[in-house]
């Protein structure tokens, strides 16, 4: 291999390493505001189709204003699930009010929030990494300089390793954090979507 090729690649993602962080830092706050607003939405609309399945039962479940979004989802899957567990003729009642739902949407945004739930955790463990990159970089364009290694280079490589590792290292906290505070909920949403899933699937099933 060409030894030009190698360095001049090297000297690109040197001068570059910075910009290149930066922009998987920019992806990572794009991802986190869309899942943000996805699960919003999500949570909203799993809340009223569950509603709409039990329409016209007039034993469903009466909430107060003391319950969250997710404790009232979770009464309305518990009330469908006891009653079709209990009385399978009640599954013609339930699937009439489920075809009126449109499911595609819903459930294409539930596995469009895994998969960016899980593009966010894998970049919060790539910053660590471009950060180690930058240290690599630094070092090798230093041995891979022409002449004599003076001074000057071995400290602009060493400011250059340091300079990566801390703004990766920082990335990687601050967004370690986020993806924290995100989990619980992320998942609490998808177990959710699940469950509503398979009620829809037993309703629709057929005797």
């Amino acid at each position: 291999m060409d030894l030009s090729l190698v360095q001049n690649f090297f000297n690109f993602m040197s001068n570059n390493i910075f910009a290149i962080i930066y922009v998987f830092a920019a992806v990572e706050i794009y991802l986190i505001i869309a899942i943000y607003y996805m699960m919003k939405k999500h949570e909203m609309v799993l809340a009223d189709v569950s509603t709409n399945l039990i329409k016209g039962f007039k034993d469903a479940p009466d909430y107060d204003s003391t319950q969250n979004i997710h404790e009232k989802i979770q009464t309305t899957l518990d009330f469908i699930n006891q009653k079709i567990t209990t009385d399978q003729n009640l599954k013609t009642e339930f699937s009439k009010n489920a075809n009126t739902i449109s499911q595609r949407p819903f459930y294409s945004r539930h596995y469009k929030i895994e998969i960016f739930a899980s593009v966010i955790s894998t970049l919060v463990q790539v910053f660590p990494l471009l950060g180690i990159l930058g240290t690599i970089l630094a070092i090798a364009q230093t041995a891979m300089g022409k002449g004599a290694i003076d001074v000057s280079s071995l400290s602009s490589a060493f400011v250059l390793a340091m300079d990566t590792t801390i703004l990766g290292i920082t990335f990687s906290i601050i967004f370690m954090v986020i993806e924290s505070t995100f989990g619980p909920k992320i998942e609490r949403i998808i177990t959710e979507s699940l469950n509503f899933k398979q009620i829809v699937t037993k309703i629709n099933m057929t005797e």
